[in-house]
């Protein structure tokens, strides 16, 4: 009896969770077919969400394990392992901060986000964000003024620097620089197609 009034006196499922999502959009749904396609919707944005959360802090937690493991074998250029393990424990604090940040917003009644970041929530945004890029910067230095330097060859101590090492720092560095150009592209695109669905509505 007791279970069975626990189970009454249980609030109903927060609209703000998946299961939430799902139960509103089958009221919502006119026909099976816009239900199964939202549910998709849903379904694939929660998942994509995850895997970029899982991408987001790998690549930080990466840095700092393989900066730790090379931290002595890269003597032509000693700071490339430091700057992984500070870039990558910078990085994690400042993502889990901001994954906690955004979990702590308050909603309004009508279901809007409704953020007050306060000061010193900005302070420490600000000097992450500066930190982060004054060290991406001196990075930049270090991995691409050797480039054309640097051996994976052990005989030669004053040129050489654990490949892994090295090109791990590389690829993550030149990634960013792939992504933004990517980014600058794409928003380009969009502005053009959008330019010009606007001018054949006129």
């Amino acid at each position: 009896m007791s279970e069975e009034k626990h189970i009454i006196d249980e609030p109903p499922p927060s609209y703000d969770s998946l299961y939430g999502k799902i139960k509103k959009a089958k009221v919502e749904s006119e026909s099976n077919v816009g239900f199964f396609r939202t549910l998709a919707g849903l379904l694939f944005a929660s998942v994509g969400c995850t895997i970029c959360l899982i991408i987001i802090l790998a690549v930080p937690v990466a840095s700092i394990v393989i900066g730790a493991l090379y931290l002595n074998k890269c003597p032509i250029q000693h700071y490339i392992p430091i700057y992984l393990i500070v870039s990558g424990a910078v990085g994690v604090v400042y993502n889990v901060f901001g994954i906690l940040r955004k979990l702590a917003t308050k909603r309004n009644e009508e279901g809007e986000t409704e953020e007050r970041p306060g000061v010193f929530t900005s302070v420490c945004n600000c000097i992450f964000g500066c930190f982060l890029l004054a060290w991406f910067i001196a990075g930049n230095v270090w991995i691409y003024s050797i480039y054309d330097d640097w051996t994976s060859d052990p005989a030669s101590p004053d040129k050489y620097c654990h490949p892994t090492c090295y090109l791990f720092a590389f690829w993550t560095t030149t990634l960013v620089y792939i992504l933004m150009g990517a980014t600058i592209v794409l928003g380009c695109c969009s502005a053009c197609i959008a330019a010009c669905c606007s001018c054949f509505k006129s």
